[in-house]
This record gives structure tokens, C-alpha cells and sequence, in this order.
């Protein structure tokens, strides 16, 4: 596999999805920025040991087939305000980019190390044809003004509570969508954090496609009304209760 380019690796990953996706997506901007993870993987530290040989199948596929399902969906257009919360080096938000209708994006992240690489990159380096569609924000969630149509998140913040930090950022009747691998069991605890914070899960989006690396789905969350009073919390009560499982 380490001898075909990205195309044909995503080709024989994803042979049910290839099809639909090939005339849509800009192929070379994968490759470029497979480049540039590779390359700055060290300074960077974007990936362990063990994932810096496996890069297409454990990262690249995965953001890849998310950003696609929301495309499909219709939550993204080339009129979208997108904001990417804890990209680190653009995953999953850097996918946007490389969709041939794309959407405004805002790249996020409070932390510069990883994500000011992928702007260097950006405004100087090879993938630099995307400069004009995309921002860099390094900032906490909590302290940006902003009114996003999608706002979408990897791995910042424990679901549901990535619901209370990212609900100031979301215009009325936007959506967040998590991409979550386990299914979130507490149903009433979920139910709460949403209601607390304006929003509601509108409905899940199941990506078999992706089986072959574990179980995958987008949880999407519309925002229905403002926060209740006190809501969103101070980030050091968010993060308390998100890592207190009896909370």
C-alpha cells in the first residue's frame, strides 16, 4: 500500500464511497498535506510512533469520509461558515478545503504548536491555493465571537459536554456535529447537557463505511435557543464534570 498515492490507497479503502467522491474532491490537496503531516510530524507532534506510518488509514480516511457525510447531508456549501474546534494540524477541518465546492472555514485551536505549522503551510508553503477560504484562530472556544452555521469537533472536549463550550459560537438553528466513535450510553445526562445549553440531537449519522477501523457516527446537535441562565459554565467546571464519569 505504501507504493500506490493517496487516491488509490483512499480508492481501495473506501471502494462503496470512491465513486461518489472522485470528481469532488481535490486529490492533489490530500496529497500535499499528507506531505506536510509527514514532513512536520516531529516538530509538530501530531502523531504517535505507531500512527506516523499509518497516517492515510487511522487520520486522513476518517476526516475524509466525516467531512463528505456532512456534505451529502447538506450541511455544507460553498455559503457555510464552518469552524474546526481543536484541529490541531487541520483534522478533521483541513477536509473542508479540499472539497471542489468549498465552504468558509475557521481553523481553531488555543494551542499554536501544531496549527501554526498548517498556516505557515498555507500561506507560504505548497497549499497555498486554499489560502483565501480559510482563518486561523488560536483562541479558546469560549472567548471567540462568532455566529457559525457548522461547527464540528474531533476530539476536544468529552460528549456530550463539547455541546456547553461550543454553543456560544452557533448561530440559532446551526448545527454541531461531534464525530464520535463509541456510543454515548447516558441518555439522561446527554439529554441534560443539551437542554442546558439550547440544543438538541437532531439526529445521528452512521458511517459504516469506516468499520474497518472501528465503529464511527456524527452526532448532530442543533442549537434551538440560547443557553439556560448560567450556561455555558467556567471551562474548569466544564472539564471537571467531563472527566468525572459519576458526575
Amino acid at each position: 500500500m505504501s507504493e500506490m498515492n493517496v487516491k488509490e490507497q483512499i480508492q481501495s479503502l473506501l471502494p462503496s464511497l470512491f465513486s461518489e467522491m472522485e470528481s469532488q474532491i481535490e486529490w492533489d490537496l490530500i496529497e500535499k498535506y499528507l506531505e506536510f503531516l509527514k514532513r512536520e510530524n516531529e516538530r509538530g507532534g501530531f502523531f504517535s510512533k505507531n500512527d506516523t506510518v499509518k497516517i492515510v488509514e487511522r487520520h486522513l480516511v476518517d476526516c475524509l469520509v466525516y467531512v463528505w457525510k456532512l456534505k451529502t447531508e447538506g450541511y455544507v456549501s460553498r455559503e457555510t461558515y464552518v469552524a474546526d474546534v481543536g484541529t490541531g494540524p487541520g483534522l478533521p477541518g483541513f477536509f473542508f478545503l479540499v472539497l471542489k465546492d468549498r465552504p468558509h472555514l475557521y481553523l481553531i485551536d488555543s494551542q499554536k504548536r501544531k496549527l501554526a505549522l498548517l498556516e505557515e503551510e498555507v500561506r507560504k508553503g505548497s497549499l497555498q491555493s486554499v489560502s483565501k477560504y480559510v482563518e486561523f484562530l488560536y483562541e479558546r472556544v469560549e472567548e471567540i465571537e462568532g455566529e457559525f452555521d457548522l461547527v464540528t469537533s474531533r476530539a476536544m472536549v468529552p460528549y456530550p459536554f463539547i455541546a456547553e463550550v461550543c454553543t456560544n459560537i452557533i448561530k440559532q438553528k446551526a448545527v454541531l456535529c461531534p464525530f464520535m466513535a463509541q456510543s454515548y450510553l447516558d441518555i439522561e445526562k446527554e439529554k441534560l447537557v443539551l437542554s442546558n445549553n439550547g440544543m438538541h440531537l437532531k439526529k445521528e449519522i452512521q458511517i459504516p463505511e469506516l468499520d474497518f477501523v472501528g465503529k464511527r457516527h456524527i452526532k448532530i446537535l442543533q442549537k434551538n435557543s440560547l443557553p439556560k441562565r448560567g450556561f455555558p459554565r467556567e471551562w474548569k467546571e466544564i472539564v471537571k464534570e467531563s472527566k468525572n464519569k459519576n458526575g
